[in-house]
């Protein structure tokens, strides 16, 4: 494959590539499997430079191989680093976009956390696709002081995620059932919708105290068809 050769991706990962746009110094691929997604923000060139983390060193060390016969020589800066997430050593570098997709909630908060202490002077960009726990995670976000720049609904597979892309140099709030991502006349987001107000009305039968409160807020949203 040449650099004029789309990377081909499946409808998640595309949607995450159309949200990003503005370029930035350095973009992380984390928990990046095979790193598609990085490989088209590289081919793009959003990014002075592309790291793609994941702790499989298996997997990474296929996708160093990869990367050096798709993208060898001078013109795409691209580095694999096999590690965790939280234990990443963050440069001080301004624009920054770190991208953490395909891990459960309580992962992605504690990468959210562990990002948020290393880089405790310079603001950075999220750009998060959890595989399940979005409310959870959009209140960490709000909690480390992130505004929002985008947020979609993505179906893929017969499962539905959340893309939340945000920035600690936005002021637009976070709500933490989303907001602009909902669209009422949409079938599929009537849809999502009931299935996550089920999934929290059925916690809350257990743990009134931890999960009626969250029940009010999706019920308060009154998607409809």
């Amino acid at each position: 494959m040449t650099s004029h050769t789309p990377v081909k991706l499946g409808r998640r990962l595309s949607q995450l590539n159309s949200i990003l746009e503005r370029q930035y110094s350095i973009i992380w691929d984390c928990c990046c499997d095979h790193g598609l997604l990085g490989m088209s923000l590289l081919q793009r060139k959003l990014a002075d430079k592309v790291v793609f983390v994941d702790i499989l060193s298996p997997q990474m060390a296929l996708l160093e191989k990869d990367l050096q016969r798709r993208f060898s020589g001078d013109e795409f800066n691209w580095q694999v680093m096999c590690q965790d997430v939280k234990d990443l050593e963050v440069p001080e570098v301004e624009s920054q976009l770190f991208i953490i997709a395909g891990v459960g909630g309580n992962k992605t908060i504690q990468f959210i956390n562990s990002l948020c202490t290393a880089l405790p002077a310079l603001p950075f960009d999220l750009l998060i696709c959890s595989v399940h726990g979005n409310y959870a995670v959009r209140n960490a976000l709000i909690k480390q002081g992130f505004g929002l720049k985008q947020e979609q609904i993505i179906f893929e597979n017969n499962r539905f995620y959340e893309a939340i892309y945000v920035s600690q140099n936005s002021q637009e709030p976070i709500i933490a059932t989303g907001n602009s991502m909902w669209d009422g006349l949409n079938p599929a987001h009537h849809e999502y919708w009931q299935k996550t107000l089920d999934h929290y009305r059925k916690k809350a039968s257990a743990d009134p105290a931890e999960f009626q409160s969250i029940v009010d807020d999706y019920e308060g949203l009154l998607i409809t068809d």
